[in-house]
């Protein structure tokens, strides 16, 4: 039996009326056959062929192309191990933080990142800085969150004593940023904590790793 055309043209109004209340119907009723579809998808296909080679070609060598997807299978195959293990590792650090109730605020974020860009020589610096790198203010924020939760999982582990202070002082008070005395103990006692907190950290996150419930597909 032949498809029901859409092509039909009321004369009045009364069939005008009923001609759009029963439109639904036929519309949903209409089916094109696969053909149709096939010959859309080949169209569409050369036309994003034609107009966006970008998107399938990355680059040609003396006319031979070399397309998007061997890029990516070669990236995939070079960087995807150590990708996947930052993640992993950084999912162990964040479930950790979640059991032991420890949470990073954006506040926190952007006082550590103003410190950063202090360092540096203000905020034009450290954006230099990152390009260079190849990294983005927000990679470098996820690295500060990070730390942040680590120093706050281990902070009560690390301690450190007045006659590590006083012996830091001795031997590498050349290091420090800060020149009065206070400044000096005060900055040579945070590296100093930062350090063991370090510490403290490689060894449990060991532990963390080899506990965790990994499957790498």
């Amino acid at each position: 039996m032949p498809r029901k055309k859409l092509t039909y043209t009321p004369t009045s109004s009364s069939d005008r009326i009923s001609w759009l209340m029963t439109l639904p119907e036929r519309i949903i009723s209409f089916r094109p056959s696969p053909k149709v579809y096939i010959i859309l998808l080949i169209a569409l296909g050369l036309l994003l062929a034609f107009y966006k080679k970008e998107w399938f070609v990355a680059a040609t060598v003396n006319g031979t192309p070399i397309t998007n997807l061997e890029l990516l299978a070669k990236l995939n195959q070079q960087f995807r191990g150590q990708t996947l293990n930052q993640m992993i590792n950084e999912k162990i650090i964040l479930d950790e933080a979640r059991k032991s109730n420890i949470a990073v605020s954006d506040s926190e974020i952007e006082e550590k990142l103003q410190e950063l860009e202090n360092q540096v020589g203000g905020a034009e610096v450290f954006e230099s800085l990152l390009a260079q790198q190849g990294q983005t203010r927000n990679s470098v924020k996820q690295q500060i969150r990070l730390q942040l939760i680590i120093e706050k999982l281990y902070q009560n582990e690390a301690t450190v004593s007045a006659q590590e202070i006083d012996q830091f002082l001795q031997t590498s008070s050349e290091s420090l940023q800060a020149t009065d005395s206070a400044a000096q103990r005060k900055e040579a006692q945070d590296l100093l904590k930062q350090q063991k907190i370090n510490q403290v950290f490689s060894q449990k996150f060991q532990e963390l790793r080899q506990s965790a419930k990994i499957q790498i597909f």
